[in-house]
């Protein structure tokens, strides 16, 4: 097994992989606390810096070029601070932004996580302000655009966080086109996974499987292999990448018992934020390097387990995935 995922991460920088979804601007403000305020009994912090990195779609895209692959990156941004740095981020590291649409009355969603700590201590997130634009807002991407990015693809990624992006029928012209070129189309979605059906997999995370099943799972084995298989089922998929935070993650395939893969690494976890986005770039473009899918998903595992221990909304390079590889 070592030496097949060795093998296929060779292959990562000869393929290019569309990812389609919501771009989101990722901030983390740091701050030490001072003092307790005088007018309310809330902590007063002084303001240290602030930090702005890829999220949601475009975290997704961030991985896969520090994972050295190449990219085409589907969505809409605005015209102001945020977008710009995003576009800025994305160009400089060889993206293809050509299906990248760029409005002036459209805001980029900002998700701002205010992090403090004592002089001593490490940081620790204590809220997070979101400011998101009106979902029924027009914020498709250029099929016309796409089509040409779509043609030398090797693999799709779907990445809905419920902002608007991925409409009914621009999924449509996804899977058709994926059908047609016979490349792997994976979806991650926040709010609406039961709504994703005929794509080769869905990485949902344990909390989402369990809203869109209605069905409290947690660790309980027994029910995540019979939801498991009803969802692999009834929305007509090759597989289901269930990830489970410490508890690793499940692969679901038809015909084939469940695989759990414990995670990968310690209880050195720094930040989450993102991981979802790590796994799902990771398993994708292994995928579409022609690895099966319990060989993607060991990958992906690995991965995972290697950005939790960042800080921040973290990528990874071939280098860290090939050493962790060869010390499993």
């Amino acid at each position: 097994m070592q030496t097949k995922l060795l093998d296929i991460l060779d292959l990562f920088p000869r393929r290019k992989i569309a990812v389609v979804g919501d771009l989101i601007a990722d901030e983390f403000l740091h701050g030490q606390i001072s003092r307790i305020s005088r007018e309310a009994p809330v902590l007063v912090l002084e303001y240290r810096d602030l930090m702005r990195l890829p999220g949601g779609a475009a975290n997704a895209a961030n991985n896969l070029l520090d994972l050295g692959c190449k990219v085409a990156v589907a969505g809409v941004l605005g015209k102001d601070d945020a977008g710009n740095h995003l576009a800025a981020v994305l160009r400089d590291k060889g993206a293809d932004l050509q299906a990248l649409r760029r409005l002036q009355d459209y805001a980029t969603p900002i998700k701002t996580r205010i992090l403090a700590g004592a002089h001593h201590s490490s940081l620790q997130q204590l809220v997070r302000v979101d400011r998101i634009h009106d979902a029924a807002a027009n914020c498709q991407p250029s099929w016309k655009l796409l089509q040409h990015s779509l043609s030398r693809a090797d693999g799709i990624i779907v990445s809905d966080y419920g902002l608007g992006t991925i409409s009914p029928s621009l999924l449509s012209a996804l899977r058709r086109t994926a059908e047609k070129r016979n490349i792997p189309i994976v979806v991650d979605s926040r709010f609406r996974m039961r709504e994703f059906r005929d794509v080769t997999a869905i990485t949902p995370n344990i909390t989402e499987l369990e809203a869109a099943a209605g069905v409290l799972i947690g660790n309980d084995a027994k029910k995540l292999k019979r939801i498991g298989r009803r969802v692999l089922r009834s929305q007509n998929l090759r597989s289901l990448l269930v990830t489970q935070g410490r508890f690793g993650m499940t692969l679901f395939e038809l015909d084939k018992d469940p695989l759990h893969i414990p995670v990968y690494g310690g209880d050195e976890v720094a930040d989450v934020t993102g991981a979802g986005d790590t796994v799902i770039a990771v398993f994708t473009l292994a995928l579409a390097c022609g690895a099966a899918p319990d060989q993607a998903a060991r990958l992906a595992n690995i991965a995972g387990g290697i950005v939790v221990t960042k800080r921040g909304t973290a990528t990874l390079t071939c280098r860290e995935l090939r050493g962790a590889i060869l010390n499993v």
